[in-house]
C-alpha cells in the first residue's frame, strides 16, 4: 500500500503525462462500443494530430503491405478495423509518454520494446485460453510497466541507483525497488492505472504482474501479463537491464499451468506461437521508429 504522501507526489506527476487519458481513453472506449461508427471514431482521432498522422503512416507502411496508398482516416479505419486502430492509438499515446532513447543510463527504447513484446506475448497466450480478451491483454501488456515512467519522473536519482544495483547484483529491478522504496514500479503502475480510470482487469494486471500470488479476481488478466512479462525477459525481447535473472522458474505455477506450461517448459506449439508473435512484435516496433 502506498503512503499518502507518495500517492500525492505520483498523482501530481501523472498530470503531466501526455495523451492518456485524453484521446487514447476516448478511443479505447469508442472501440469497445459495438455501436460506434467509423465517422465517430474518425472525429476522435482527428482531434489529435500526432495520433492521426501515425495511423496514416502505419497503414501505408510495409508492415501492413496494402497495395495502394490510403489517404484518409476513414479508409484507414475501415481497412485496419477497430482492434488495430485501438492498438495503434494506444501505442502512439504510449510513445509520447515514454522518453526516447537512453536517459541517465536507462534505456527507454528497450523498455518500450519489452512493452511491445509483452503485449504480443499476452495476446498470443489469450488466444489459447481467453480469446474474448485477447485485445485487452495486448493493451495491458503495453501498459504493464508504466510505473517506471512515473517513478523516473518522481524519484529519478533513487530509481537509477536501484537500476545500477540490480544490474550489478543480477537481481530483478522490482526486488531492489522494494528494498529501497518499500514498493515497486508495479505498485506505482497500478496507482497510475487507477488515476486514469482504467478497467479493473487492466489495473490489476499492471499492479500484480510481479506478484500474482494472492490475486483472486481478474486471473486471466493478471496471470496473462505475469507469464508474458517473464517469457519476454527469459527470451530476451527488450532488455533494459534486468533480463538476466529472469527464467521460466520464476513463473507462479498456477499462472503457467493456465497456459499449459508444464515444468516451466514451453511446448513446441506454444514456442512456435510465441516466436511468430515476437517476430510480429519486431515488425510492429518499426512503425514507431524516427
Amino acid at each position: 500500500m502506498l503512503e499518502e504522501s507518495i500517492r500525492n507526489k505520483i498523482s501530481s506527476s501523472v498530470k503531466d503525462l501526455p495523451t492518456l487519458p485524453g484521446v487514447a481513453m476516448r478511443i479505447l472506449n469508442a472501440t469497445s462500443n459495438p455501436d460506434t461508427t467509423v465517422d465517430e471514431l474518425k472525429r476522435i482521432i482527428s482531434s489529435d494530430q500526432i495520433v492521426a498522422g501515425r495511423i496514416l503512416r502505419a497503414v501505408n507502411s510495409a508492415y501492413y503491405g496494402f497495395p495502394r496508398q490510403i489517404d484518409t482516416l476513414s479508409k484507414a479505419i475501415v481497412i485496419l478495423g477497430f482492434n488495430n486502430v485501438r492498438t495503434l492509438t494506444l501505442s502512439v499515446s504510449m510513445m509520447e509518454v515514454f522518453p526516447r532513447g537512453v536517459h541517465d543510463g536507462f534505456d527507454f527504447g528497450q523498455l518500450w520494446a519489452h512493452a511491445v513484446g509483452t503485449a504480443h506475448c499476452a495476446r498470443a497466450l489469450a488466444r489459447i485460453t481467453a480469446p474474448r480478451i485477447a485485445e485487452q491483454l495486448f493493451v495491458a501488456g503495453l501498459l504493464h510497466d508504466i510505473g517506471y515512467i512515473a517513478m523516473y519522473k518522481c524519484f529519478r536519482d533513487d530509481l537509477l541507483k536501484c537500476v545500477k544495483t540490480a544490474i550489478k547484483e543480477q537481481r530483478p529491478f522490482y526486488e531492489v525497488e522494494n528494498d529501497v522504496f518499500g514498493f515497486d514500479h508495479s505498485d506505482v503502475g497500478g496507482f497510475v492505472a487507477e488515476t486514469w480510470l482504467l478497467p479493473a482487469g487492466l489495473a490489476r494486471s499492471i499492479s500484480k504482474h510481479h506478484c500474482p500470488v494472492k490475486e483472486v479476481d481478474n486471473l486471466e488478466f493478471v496471470y496473462g501479463i505475469h507469464v508474458a512479462d517473464i517469457l519476454c525477459k527469459a527470451l530476451g525481447f527488450g532488455d533494459y537491464g534486468d533480463n538476466a535473472p529472469f527464467t521460466m522458474n520464476m513463473m507462479f505455477e498456477p499462472a503457467s499451468n493456465m497456459y499449459g506450461i508444464r515444468d516451466r517448459e514451453l511446448s513446441k506449439d506454444l514456442h512456435k506461437v510465441l516466436k511468430d508473435d515476437l517476430d510480429e512484435a519486431s515488425g510492429f516496433l518499426g512503425l514507431f521508429e524516427s
